[in-house]
């Protein structure tokens, strides 16, 4: 993650209690298990708490390795083999080194991922904490006769991911259950399908993405949804700000000059633009 989010990771090592923390990179950080020691509890908290998005496909590749290591089964030149065949449906394959060295290896099929639903609202709490953005957009408005420009304001929740996880934000979209929402890719090659609530559309490079912009929809379900299941880590605080964007769009003080130049302080201290004092770490 990015390392203004190293405090989410710290309370998952806490709770957890194994893995270490360490830099990946300028501007990242990492939580990593590899002791294989401590991987039993890793493997035990999936089996427990099951993936919701398609990511589930590559924790049941990585639990057969893991079953098959544990069997001892990696010290055999068959055992080995077969891991690395499941090792090349994981995530995104096998690297050039691997693949020079096993040049017969034919990926197995990854298990049929099928989304079975949102778990409870905190997971969304979750997922939104990981994965969701809150973002401020100006665009420009013309006014009487195009000789008068002033600016609009939008708020936009919104999430871009791979295709395969599609469906989770169908789910996402049900359970927010708007007309406004759309979920769609950011390129013009696109097919779309349409329904009653939500347009679709699926790009070739593999991406999906879905946004929820209406105000109404902003002010009267999504500020307070995750007012009671509230945003973990720094993104907490764009949220914050985000509130206090709808609270000036609410009382219509975006129509003056003052109150768009308070909307402008505020998104240009929003996210990745954000300064806030980073610990070393432990």
């Amino acid at each position: 993650m990015h390392k203004k989010d190293l405090s989410i990771l710290e309370d998952i090592k806490k709770t957890l209690h194994i893995g270490k923390i360490r830099k990946s990179g300028e501007n990242c950080v990492q939580y990593v298990v590899e002791s294989f020691k401590e991987l039993p509890v890793i493997v035990n908290h999936f089996d427990n708490y099951p993936l919701v998005t398609a990511k589930v496909s590559d924790f049941l590749l990585f639990k057969q390795c893991f079953e098959m290591i544990k069997n001892g089964e990696h010290l055999t030149e068959e055992g080995l083999l077969k891991i690395v065949t499941l090792k090349s449906s994981l995530n995104w394959g096998i690297s050039d080194k691997l693949t020079k060295a096993f040049p017969l290896v034919i990926p197995v099929n990854r298990l049929e991922y099928k989304f079975k639903g949102i778990p409870d609202p905190f997971w969304i709490a979750g997922f939104t904490s990981g994965d969701g953005s809150f973002h401020i957009r100006f665009h420009i408005r013309l006014r009487k006769l195009n000789t008068d420009i002033g600016y609009g304001v939008s708020l936009v929740y919104s999430f871009h991911l791979h295709i395969r996880d599609l469906d989770v934000l169908k789910g996402l979209a049900t359970y927010f259950s708007s007309n406004s929402l759309c979920i769609c890719e950011m390129t013009s090659k696109c097919k779309n399908l349409k329904s009653k609530e939500k347009k679709v559309s699926i790009s070739k490079d593999k991406s999906v993405h879905l946004k929820i912009a209406k105000f109404t929809d902003i002010n009267e379900k999504i500020i307070p949804f995750f007012e009671k299941y509230p945003i973990e880590g720094v993104k907490s605080l764009d949220f914050e700000d985000f509130k206090q964007v709808c609270t000036i769009i609410k009382n219509k003080k975006h129509l003056t000059p003052l109150g768009i130049k308070a909307i402008l302080d505020i998104k240009l201290n929003m996210n990745l633009n954000r300064k806030i004092p980073l610990l070393p770490l432990a």
